[in-house]
């Protein structure tokens, strides 16, 4: 695990981290070809590419409501929340979002953390053995997320 250093993390975490053949072979196997699957397996491996995918591609964090994070496009925190419900040892990487003043190289570094964490044979071939549990599109837990985080948005206008 990354050692969070209160926003002064060194650099971020490139994309092409995430495109390795180890990561890719793990996909394969576990990412479903649509929905979350049926296994607890593929639900973690569906909630932690959206997770990354969202913020490679968008700039969408999985918080923007407790955190210092901005993130405007699409709400991710029921995937997180799912993590944090389900998956041991996951709460306590994804709990560092809420720490004053992260960075996006320390947001970068929580999602390679719980994509490790996570993606790995071992684990996802334990996580297999279960069938999937609630469901990653809705469940609810400690993070949210709000089309307007700062208040400044009035329908009236």
């Amino acid at each position: 695990m990354t050692d969070y250093n209160g926003g002064q993390e060194k650099g971020g975490v490139d994309w092409d981290y995430y495109d390795s053949p180890e990561i890719r072979a793990l996909e394969e196997r576990y990412l479903p070809d649509r929905g979350e699957g049926e296994t607890m397996a593929t639900q973690a491996m569906t909630a932690v590419t959206k997770l990354v995918y969202k913020w490679y591609n968008d700039g969408d964090v999985y918080d923007n409501v407790h955190s210092n994070m901005e993130g405007w496009a699409n709400d991710l925190s029921d995937y997180a929340n799912w993590l944090y419900a389900y998956i041991d040892g996951a709460a306590e990487i994804l709990d560092r979002i809420l720490l004053a003043n992260i960075t996006q190289a320390d947001y970068e570094h929580i999602l390679k953390d719980i994509n490790d964490h996570i993606c790995t044979p071992d684990t996802l071939k334990e996580l297999d053995k279960h069938p999937k549990a609630g469901t990653i599109y809705a469940c609810e837990g400690p993070y949210e997320y709000t089309d307007d985080p700062y208040g400044d948005y009035d329908e009236e206008e």
